[in-house]
C-alpha cells in the first residue's frame, strides 16, 4: 500500500464534496442547513497582508444562488501548534469572503489525534473560543447497505477503511462501493481500504472480490482483481496495484501543482517494478520537480 494513506479521506472529500454535509450530519450531528449543492471552493485563505492562509480544503453549500454554510476541511496526521494557531483566521477569513456561517471540520487517522485537535483554541477575544469539529474513526459512519454504499460510494470507502476489522458488513459494502464509483478512483480507493484492514480482513475483502463469489462485470474487477485461474487472479491483483501506485504518483505530483511532462509520465507508467513504484509516491511529496524522482 502506498504511503501517506492519511491523505486520501481528503482526497475522497476533494472528489465528491456533497461528502461534507453528510460528515457533517451523520457524524457530528450537526443540522445543516438546506442547500441545492455542494460545491468545491478556493481553499486559498489569503489576507491583506503577505501571509498567505491556504486550508487543505473548502466546500460551499449553496440554495440556489444563496451562500448557507462554507465547510474548511484539514487533515492533520501530526501535533503542529502553529497550524492550529491558524484555524480562527481560516473561518474569519471564510466568513469574510463568502458573507455566509463557517465551520471548521478536521479530519484525523486515530482518537489520539481525535483529542488533540478537538482541544478548545482560546483567541483571547472573551468567549471567542474555537472547538473544532473533528472527525476520526469512532465517528465515521457505518455503511452496511448496499443500496446506501452504491448511492454513496465515497462514505462506503470511509467507513470500510475505519470499522471494516469489527464490522464485516462494510467490506460487503466497500465491494458495492468500488462497483459505483468513478473508475478513475476505484484502485486508489481500494488500495486505501486495504491499508486500514488487519491480515483477516483483508482476505475477507479479497475474497468477497474473488469470481467465486461476485459476479463482476466491470473493467476495474477484470483487471484489477482478475478472473480465471488462479495465478491469473493474483496475476491481475499484481498488475492492478502497480495501477494504483501509478496513480498514486502522479496525482500527489499534480495536486502539488507540478506539471507532469509526458516523458516523466511516460516512465512512472512504464515501471513494473512495485517496490520502486512505492517509493516514488514518499518521494512525491516532498522532491522539488517531478525529475527528482529518478535521482
Amino acid at each position: 500500500m502506498p504511503s501517506r494513506a492519511h491523505e486520501i479521506p481528503l482526497r475522497i472529500i476533494q472528489n465528491q464534496p456533497a461528502m461534507v454535509p453528510v460528515l457533517l450530519r451523520e457524524s457530528l450531528g450537526i443540522d445543516v442547513p438546506h442547500h441545492t449543492e455542494a460545491v468545491s471552493t478556493s481553499s486559498v485563505l489569503t489576507n491583506c497582508d503577505p501571509k498567505e492562509l491556504n486550508s487543505d480544503g473548502a466546500t460551499l453549500l449553496r440554495d440556489g444562488t444563496r451562500h448557507v454554510l462554507a465547510v474548511v476541511v484539514e487533515r492533520q496526521h501530526g501535533r503542529d501548534s502553529g497550524k492550529r494557531a491558524s484555524w480562527p483566521a481560516y473561518l474569519t477569513t471564510l466568513n469574510l469572503r463568502l458573507k455566509c456561517p463557517a465551520v471548521l471540520v478536521v479530519l484525523c487517522p486515530d482518537e489520539a489525534m481525535v483529542r488533540w485537535c478537538a482541544t478548545p483554541i482560546e483567541v483571547g477575544h472573551p468567549g471567542f473560543v474555537l472547538t473544532p469539529l473533528v472527525i476520526g474513526p469512532g465517528t465515521t459512519p457505518v455503511v452496511t447497505d448496499l443500496e446506501q454504499a452504491r448511492a454513496l460510494p465515497e462514505l462506503a470507502v470511509l467507513s470500510a477503511y475505519a470499522h471494516g476489522n469489527t464490522q464485516p458488513g462494510t467490506l460487503k459494502a466497500v465491494v458495492e462501493a468500488l462497483e459505483s464509483t468513478a473508475p478513475e478512483h476505484r484502485a486508489f480507493y481500494y488500495d486505501y481500504v486495504l491499508a486500514g484492514l488487519n491480515e483477516a480482513a483483508r482476505q475477507d475483502l479479497e475474497g468477497l472480490m474473488s469470481v467465486d463469489t461476485y459476479e463482476w462485470q466491470s473493467d476495474f474487477a477484470r483487471k484489477y482483481v482478475g478472473l480465471g485461474r488462479e495465478e491469473g487472479r493474483e496475476e491481475g491483483r499484481e498488475e492492478g496495484r502497480e495501477e494504483g501506485v501509478v496513480r498514486s504518483v502522479i496525482a500527489v505530483l499534480v495536486a502539488r501543482g507540478f506539471t507532469v511532462s509526458d516523458e516523466v509520465r511516460e516512465r512512472i507508467e512504464s515501471c513494473s517494478d512495485l517496490d520502486v513504484l512505492e517509493s516514488w509516491v514518499t518521494k512525491a511529496v516532498s522532491v522539488q520537480s517531478p525529475g527528482q524522482l529518478f535521482d
